[in-house]
């Protein structure tokens, strides 16, 4: 799921790329166009719109954290510097080579950046970079978050639960008013209660959702599967109300999925090929932008294979699309198993280190 969601936000910026002043490949072609065309187009932007893929991202987030730390049922400070220590092993890695093929890139490309602008852009304090790690700053504040959910919840006490609950409940509020986002500033702290929908997600009993049948599961998943992408265009791309329809969709995809029988619309998850892509999902998120930044910062390829070729704009953005995948995917594919595994593994090392634990029995 978390391989198909990094594809969508992939599409979203094909979409956009460029073709001329504020004209984009699909989203806003600035040509005259017949009803199927026009359909066509915006049933496809509103499908790949990355801002539902990345709310996605941060339920599931909350859903596979949750679920590994309850792993463990009594909270503890060994427990919480563990998932501290895991949590920046894991992304920080990543995100310093990332940014650095990123500066590598735009150096060559003539562009002078200061060592502090980079330096900054490793620590997640400024995105200017690479733009699509502003969710990588929330993900980053979502780890008290997440903990504290945890926390509360484990322990199935009345308290907890209503104290979970009000914590959720005052983040979606809060979400519903610009001048708290505004007085915040950026990351966009107003998508940070999704966090917590993958939190109840993951210490639900499931016990509803695992009665049903394949059939049954396939109806449920079909109807939020609707939903979720129905959210933009009936309710306003800029809609808050959107954004928490997108995450309540996602918390029910993700609960479906996890305690549900297995249906047949969920075969295409099982494929090898949807795992790897899984795998390697982090990595192709940092590293997809990079790979149509020389389309983005030259509009004119693409005006020369419209106009001048003669291609219509969904060959191009299929083209676009395509050609950049596969040069993030091996990007990733490089990432993952020579600096995220590497730097995963250093993380276990620190936290033996720093957080020693006795042994059991």
């Amino acid at each position: 799921m978390r391989g198909v969601a990094a594809l969508l936000v992939a599409a979203s910026h094909v979409v956009q790329a460029p073709t001329g002043a504020n004209t984009g490949l699909l989203t806003n072609p600035g040509i005259e166009l017949d009803e199927l065309s026009r359909f066509a187009y915006r049933t496809i932007v509103h499908c790949v719109d990355g801002l539902q893929a990345v709310i996605f991202f941060f339920v599931l987030s909350g859903f596979v954290l949750t679920r590994s730390l309850a792993k463990e049922t009594h909270p503890s400070f060994a427990q919480a510097a563990e998932f501290g220590i895991a949590r920046l092993f894991r992304l920080y890695p990543a995100i310093i080579f990332a940014i650095g093929l990123f500066a590598i890139a735009m150096a060559l490309a003539g562009a002078t950046i200061p060592l502090s602008t980079v330096l900054k852009n490793m620590a997640l304090i400024d995105t200017s970079l690479n733009g699509v790690m502003w969710s990588l700053q929330l993900e980053m504040l979502a780890i008290p978050l997440i903990y504290t959910m945890y926390w509360l919840l484990i322990r199935r006490t009345a308290l907890g639960i209503t104290l979970s609950i009000a914590i959720s409940l005052t983040l979606v509020v809060v979400s519903f008013d610009p001048a708290i986002h505004k007085m915040l500033g950026d990351p966009p702290l107003q998508f940070y209660y999704a966090f917590t929908f993958g939190c109840f997600c993951a210490v639900a009993s499931g016990r509803l959702a695992s009665r049903l049948s394949p059939t049954q599961v396939n109806v449920a998943l079909a109807v939020f599967l609707i939903l979720f992408f129905t959210a933009r265009p009936l309710l306003g791309p800029a809609s808050t109300w959107r954004f928490l329809v997108n995450s309540m969709c996602a918390w029910m995809l993700i609960h479906l999925v996890a305690y549900g029988p297995r249906a047949s619309l969920l075969n295409l998850l099982d494929h090898p090929i949807a795992h790897w892509l899984g795998k390697l999902s982090f990595s192709y998120y940092l590293f997809h932008f990079l790979t149509i930044t020389p389309v983005w910062n030259h509009p004119e390829f693409l005006i020369w294979m419209i106009q001048d070729v003669g291609l219509p704009r969904l060959v191009v953005a299929l083209l676009l699309f395509v050609v950049s995948t596969a040069v993030a995917l091996a990007l990733a594919n490089l990432c993952h198993n020579f600096v995220e595994l590497p730097g995963i593994r250093l993380g276990q090392r620190v936290r033996a280190l720093l957080v020693p634990r006795p042994p059991a029995g």
